[in-house]
């Protein structure tokens, strides 16, 4: 499948999709943690979390975490500084 630019609307919506993905996938990789621990962190539950990868209603993706939150996911999973700005900048 040859490869397609993406404008900059597409790419932030894709990166807002994909972000509970990366975390779960960098918990497991980094801590072997699941996704009851990243809940656990947040102070929700796991069908919480889950519920966070759905979209809106309207089909366009949902800023499903705030910046706290992220803050504690980077904090609990020791992602270095150059990763944390790679996801945070579009």
């Amino acid at each position: 499948m040859p490869r397609v630019a993406l404008s900059p609307e597409q790419k932030k919506d894709y990166m807002v999709t994909d972000l509970p993905y990366w975390f779960e996938k960098e918990a497991w990789k980094r801590k072997k943690l699941y996704i009851k621990d990243l809940a656990k962190a947040l102070g929700i539950t796991p069908q919480a979390w889950n519920g966070r990868k759905k979209p809106m209603v309207n089909g366009k993706p949902k800023d499903s975490f705030s910046y706290g939150d992220m803050l504690i996911l980077f904090k609990l999973l020791d992602i270095p500084e150059d990763e944390r700005l790679k996801i945070m900048t579009l």
